[in-house]
């Protein structure tokens, strides 16, 4: 299973010629790729920005629909309940307006998730360093814990992932004990109205945490490019300039 936006990468294509069939591979990626074959699933158009929002939400969506190819996963009927949930995530930008205005962007801003949700904390600590060059890191939930929870302070950001399952009793904890070092916290996902009043709470659409990530990538995605505008930077941009540009022409993707 090969996932690329573009399908042009040197390593994606190399990959898929090392089969001796085509009936062993199924490629996800966008239209217009040169990946060819009776294994290509093609997501949207080509996007002209590198940091790719679509194209990574229409990925992983169709991941999920050949989950239900292959079999009866127990979300299966919420499927078609995903486009309703992120046109509602789309809808929160004013609100991530807000959020943006709480984040100290001079400092490493922090995000953190349980469960299915480490991935979507993963994937907004890189669009915030893709869209606006800032510094990140993405935490699993129980291991911010063991160890960096102490690294941070009254000045520190941090984007939770609170989303109802097993993970959100602990996700309580970790907002409680960021307030108690005075950090600034930020909840995003379909429980984040349960945790404290003092973080600012990004509700979407509850859906099965596993079918979550896909929509909650959306406000995500949103606070990249707003706080990209923030910092004046060009969200699209890549930063293919200057000794930027002389890095990457050091090796070929």
């Amino acid at each position: 299973m090969l996932l690329s936006h573009r399908g042009s990468k040197r390593f994606s294509q190399a990959a898929l010629q090392g089969f001796s069939s085509q009936d062993h591979w199924v490629a996800i990626t966008g239209e217009g790729s040169p990946l060819t074959g009776p294994g290509v699933v093609y997501t949207v158009a080509q996007e002209r920005s590198p940091v790719h929002t679509a194209s990574h939400t229409g990925a992983i969506l169709r991941l999920a629909q050949l989950a239900v190819a292959l079999g009866s996963p127990p979300w299966d009927a919420e499927l078609a309940r995903l486009p309703d949930a992120i046109g509602a995530a789309v809808s929160l930008r004013p609100q991530v307006v807000e959020a943006v205005d709480r984040l100290n962007l001079t400092r490493v801003v922090h995000f953190v998730g349980g469960g299915p949700a480490y991935a979507t904390a993963l994937e907004g600590a890189l669009k915030l360093r893709e869209a606006a060059y800032l510094s990140t890191e993405g935490h699993e939930l129980e291991s911010i814990l063991h160890g960096p929870l102490i690294s941070l302070d009254a000045e520190d950001s941090v984007v939770v992932m609170a989303q109802p399952g097993a993970t959100l009793e602990r996700t309580g904890e970790l907002t409680a004990a960021l307030h108690e070092i005075g950090a600034t916290t930020v909840a995003v996902g379909a429980s984040a109205t349960s945790l404290s009043e003092t973080t600012l709470q990004l509700e979407t659409p509850e859906i099965d945490e596993r079918l979550a990530p896909i929509v909650n990538a959306v406000p995500l995605q949103w606070l990249a490019l707003e706080v990209s505008r923030r910092v004046g930077v060009d969200a699209d941009s890549f930063r293919a300039v200057g000794r930027y540009a002389a890095a990457q022409s050091k090796f070929t993707l």
